[in-house]
């Protein structure tokens, strides 16, 4: 019930929105989850386990721009998350730092941002499409 509830609720913003909207967001999509970046997670040791919509009890332990599109963060030592982002944020791939927009403890996919600070212009909110866990992969 929850699936058909979101899925009806995209629908109608895709509505909202035009169709030409909707084509550069199925174009976005895909790009996304084309071949490079499964392949750059493997490169890096990983593979995406099935979207979450939420991370609880994080802290940005350590983190990794894996293109325009994408970020991994390591919420401690062992746990690391691929987030994928709804436009590119081109300032991703040259940031010395990073922040994320969230409520308390809780990073949630289509609500929070990646925030890329750019001084003195203030910075980049990027916001979050979708969260993979990340399981190593094994040797």
């Amino acid at each position: 019930m929850k699936t058909f509830t979101i899925i009806a609720l995209m629908l109608s913003l895709g509505l909202l929105t035009g169709c030409a909207s909707m084509e550069k967001t199925s174009a976005q999509r895909e790009k996304i989850e084309s071949e490079p970046l499964p392949q750059a997670i493997a490169d890096l040791g990983y593979q995406a386990g099935d979207p979450v919509e939420q991370v609880t009890d994080w802290n940005l332990y350590n983190w990794q721009a894996v293109d325009e599109n994408a970020v991994i963060i390591w919420v401690d030592a062992f746990h690391p998350y691929l987030f994928t982002l709804r436009e590119r944020c081109p300032m991703l791939n040259f940031a010395q730092t990073i922040g994320v927009s969230n409520t308390g403890s809780i990073i949630t996919a289509k609500f929070d941002a990646i925030v890329v600070p750019n001084p003195p212009a203030g910075g980049e909110s990027c916001y979050i499409d979708t969260i993979y866990p990340l399981k190593k992969i094994a040797e």
